[in-house]
């Protein structure tokens, strides 16, 4: 609308949610692609990328649910976004397990980032060392 003074670049969350959901219930498909690539330039949040490859999947445009996929993996990419990256290839991988081929799944398999665990020193509060040393260290997955 060209009387708004807010431009869609400056909507919470919420807002984004419910006019995506709104031009779907309209059929506006192209519309609802267009709010997704603009949200997605503002913030390339995991939740986002799934809901846009679910919005594809839904309407059964496997081949673009599955460019989407590959977008988003390629935006998560880098050490801070591991997790995130991890939710989505799991995501990516629940799609493909129900539209996929055993191919195409083996594909997002070797995505995948492999877990390493590791063990790190546990902080105790205030810094003092626990009694006898123990409970020191944790493992966790990286």
């Amino acid at each position: 609308s060209s009387g708004s003074t807010q431009s869609t670049g400056d909507m919470p969350e919420i807002l984004w949610k419910a006019y995506i959901d709104f031009e779907i219930e309209e059929e506006e498909y192209e519309r609802v692609r267009a709010l997704y690539k603009i949200l997605l330039a503002r913030t390339s949040h995991v939740k986002v990328w799934i809901s846009f490859a679910n919005f594809e999947a839904s309407s059964e445009n496997y081949q673009r649910c599955r460019r989407v996929y590959e977008e988003g993996d390629k935006a998560l990419q880098g050490d801070r976004q591991k997790e995130e990256r991890v939710l989505l290839l799991e995501s990516w991988r629940e799609f493909e397990v129900e539209h996929g081929s055993e191919e195409s799944r083996e594909r997002i398999r070797k995505k995948m980032p492999r877990r390493v665990k590791k063990r790190r020193r546990i902080e105790i509060a205030g810094g003092e060392e626990e009694e006898g040393g123990e409970g020191g260290w944790e493992e966790y997955w990286d």
